[in-house]
């Protein structure tokens, strides 16, 4: 594997190609991504561009059941993003009695809000790259497995394996177990990108590489809690990272 080398701005340390153009934000030394057999796409903020609709989604439920003013709102959203909306209102409300029903008001409105929302072209052509180096390509996303699963037929793009949240499963060690018994593949084996700070954390706590695309939180905030993380800016800079 070879890796067009860049400091800890993103900024080309030789040659003529720069971070800017392939899309790379960051990439620090000691990192170094083995092709992996497996690549676990979050769903929400790396295949589609979702999240500032979900962010005005949630800001909307969270004021009208709580009364939280906007603004503190979408930043409580977003600081918990990444998680089930049911864990989200959990960890900012804990163990209120209004969590239950607010979380199934934003479920409710999700679809008419996120349906049409489709993978961009040069999404699906870095998926197919990943594919023809010989990597499986699956989804694995905490929105609701309905959701995911309408995702996926109307992706242009045929998923390896589609997970989504409920009947047990949830992005992090289950996602993981199903991956490993559909493909045999250990843990070293796969790759996990995503685009929210949660998504790092899984990554982390079942020891499984990963890569964070920049949509929702910005290449610096990253870089503060992953240090070693490689960082792109947008989902078709991919597979520059293992050319």
């Amino acid at each position: 594997m070879s890796t067009v080398p860049f400091d800890a701005t993103g900024a080309s340390l030789g040659g003529t190609v720069s971070a800017r153009s392939i899309g790379v934000a960051r990439l620090p030394a000691q990192a170094r991504l083995a092709l992996p057999k497996v690549l676990l796409c979050d769903l929400d903020g790396t295949l589609i561009d979702s999240m500032p609709t979900l962010a005005d989604l949630a800001t909307e439920v969270i004021e009208e059941r709580y009364g939280t003013p906007r603004i503190l709102a979408r930043e409580l959203y977003l600081a918990t993003c990444g998680l089930p909306f049911e864990k989200q209102l959990e960890e900012i409300f804990p163990d209120d009695a209004r969590n239950a029903e607010a979380a199934a008001d934003f479920e409710g409105r999700k679809p008419a809000r996120c349906g049409a929302i489709r993978m961009p072209a040069e999404t699906r052509r870095a998926l197919q790259e990943m594919r023809d180096m010989g990597v499986r390509v699956a989804v694995s996303s905490n929105n609701g497995i309905e959701n995911v699963s309408a995702f996926a037929r109307d992706a242009g793009f045929k998923f390896d394996l589609v997970l989504g949240y409920g009947g047990g499963l949830a992005k992090g060690r289950t996602h993981l177990d199903a991956t490993s018994r559909q493909f045999g593949s250990a843990r070293q084996e796969m790759l996990f990108i995503g685009d929210s700070l949660h998504d790092g954390e899984i990554a982390e706590r079942e020891g499984i590489p990963f890569v964070g695309i920049a949509t929702t939180f910005s290449p610096d905030r990253f870089a503060l809690r992953f240090p070693s993380v490689p960082v792109i800016r947008r989902f078709s800079a991919l597979p520059q990272l293992f050319r």
